[in-house]
């Protein structure tokens, strides 16, 4: 399932680049969407071009309302292991996740881009759930709970870039 989503910032797109590509922004993100559990570091690169980190980290299941033939795979708590690429002159990137114990998959295209000295983020997201006959209705029922969490990700790091527009 393919669908498109917007966030506005109130901060300028280089104070936006400058924090999606920094690890500890991600590892302090994921520890407070994640109910203060710590995140897992599984690996980062940074050169002048290209800025990539794979963290694995849990969301609270529950408030993820997805449907019943996915929360019974995954319990009370999901895993996810989270790849984000970034091209930093291009300032574009995507987005990998993977929900572990489940047959999704999460690609996310990403495009930072500046209106009117603030930037905003374009996300076109691409889910695929891997079960015969049934697959279609479950990227459906999670694009809702994939959608609120994405929303929830970027008002909260809105607020952390207030830390990066003062450096």
């Amino acid at each position: 399932m393919k669908f498109e989503e917007t966030f506005d910032f109130d901060h300028s797109a280089a104070t936006m680049m400058r924090m999606f590509t920094d690890q500890d922004y991600f590892l302090h993100k994921y520890e407070r969407l994640g109910g203060g559990r710590k995140p897992e570091l599984v690996d980062t690169q940074k050169s002048d071009a290209r800025f990539s980190i794979t963290v694995r980290h849990a969301l609270d299941a529950n408030k993820l309302s997805f449907p019943d033939i996915v929360r019974k795979r995954i319990g009370d708590r999901v895993m996810l292991r989270q790849t984000d690429v970034w091209e930093i002159a291009k300032q574009s990137g995507r987005i990998d996740i993977d929900i572990e114990k489940t047959p999704v998959d999460i690609a996310i295209d990403l495009r930072l881009s500046e209106h009117d000295g603030k930037a905003r983020l374009t996300l076109n997201f691409d889910i695929d759930a891997q079960v015969p006959l049934v697959g279609g209705k479950i990227e459906k029922a999670i694009a809702g709970p994939i959608t609120d969490r994405f929303h929830r990700d970027m008002v909260l790091s809105n607020e952390m870039a207030s830390d990066y527009a003062a450096a």
